[in-house]
């Protein structure tokens, strides 16, 4: 990790890119049909275990430090924890995207390879239930919270806001600090590859700069927001939350779909043609891949921590540690 840090250093230093920290997106299959999310119509060809140990082998000797897995839903695959078991034996910092519904019957295994599981959570019972339109859902969620918790897994979850659910931030901080977890807010977008479309169009100016407002103000009262003080800024600036051109996603951090074509976020996927790591290797795939010159930023809450973080925001970086080392709620504890 040292050897890692130290190469991410120069190439911050240089303004060279580095894949330091990469999402796999396993799958763009799902077992839900979320009332905001496009993704499951996505799904397609997938990459074997195979090819995806090799593409973390390539970015890990580039100076990959750390591999994100999401989906679609990640855990329908039946090698999704061999995959991800492969990269915590390279010495990678590993998290996991989940809606929760099947890590009870995979704790084991994944208590044994993650640094940080992030589930999908959409309000208190009523709401999530109906957002995710799968009766149940709710208490899963819960379920795979405390089970990972007990595991020691440090736990996060990420409220997509939408017209559906726009009023439940304080039931949800309510749950994180009862259930101790740091809790992540973001817009919904209209279509999940297609940045051009903008937002649910329930989220006005508005709206975005009163949840800003509210969850910064949650914050500075101890509550368990995960969101960093420039993340709220941007958020508050909405729709137009900075400046895609700037963003380092495709300079230091990007996307590995399902098929193996490499992208700086998904949101942009459908604005060039970006090259595949299966035909000329996913290191040279992610140096390569054209970087949008120009847009409004975004709202999704991983690749603006990771853009505050990359542009060495002392409070993005600050918030990044706490969230690693402190356990919010009732039963904080320190993780170190």
């Amino acid at each position: 990790m040292i050897e890692r840090s130290a190469r991410l250093g120069f190439a911050l230093a240089t303004r060279r890119r580095l894949p330091y920290s990469v999402t796999f997106i396993l799958t763009h299959r799902c077992n839900f049909q979320c009332d905001y999310c496009d993704i499951p119509a996505a799904a397609g060809a997938e990459m074997s275990k195979d090819e995806f140990c090799a593409a973390i082998d390539e970015l890990a000797g580039a100076g990959m430090a750390r591999a994100s897995f999401s989906g679609g839903e990640v855990l329908l695959r039946p090698d999704a924890l061999a995959i991800v078991g492969h990269a915590k034996s390279r010495g990678l910092f590993t998290s996991l995207n989940t809606n929760g519904w099947l890590v009870g019957r995979h704790i084991d295994a994944l208590a044994s390879t993650l640094d940080m599981m992030v589930v999908s959570i959409d309000g208190p019972e009523d709401r999530h239930d109906l957002v995710r339109r799968k009766r149940g859902s709710y208490k899963r969620v819960l379920g795979a919270i405390d089970l990972a918790r007990s595991r020691g897994v440090a736990v996060a979850t990420i409220t997509v806001l939408s017209r559906q659910n726009l009023s439940v931030v304080d039931d949800v901080l309510a749950l994180a600090e009862n259930h101790g977890f740091w809790a992540y807010f973001q817009p919904a977008y209209a279509d999940c590859f297609e940045h051009a479309r903008g937002l649910d169009s329930a989220l006005s100016p508005d709206v975005l700069a009163a949840l800003a407002r509210d969850l910064g103000r949650a914050r500075a009262r101890g509550l368990p927001v995960a969101a960093s003080p420039g993340f709220l800024e941007r958020l508050g600036r909405g729709p137009a939350f900075g400046d895609c051109g700037d963003c380092h996603a495709g300079r230091y951090f990007g996307t590995v779909l399902p098929d193996g074509v490499v992208v700086p976020c998904h949101l942009v996927s459908k604005e060039a043609v970006y090259p595949n790591g299966r035909e000329i290797g996913f290191v040279r795939a992610f140096l390569e891949m054209p970087h949008p010159t120009r847009g409004p930023g975004c709202a999704i809450s991983p690749y603006q921590e990771s853009d505050l973080i990359f542009h060495l925001d002392t409070r993005a970086i600050a918030a990044a540690i706490e969230r690693f080392s402190r356990t919010p709620g009732p039963r904080a504890h320190s993780r170190g």
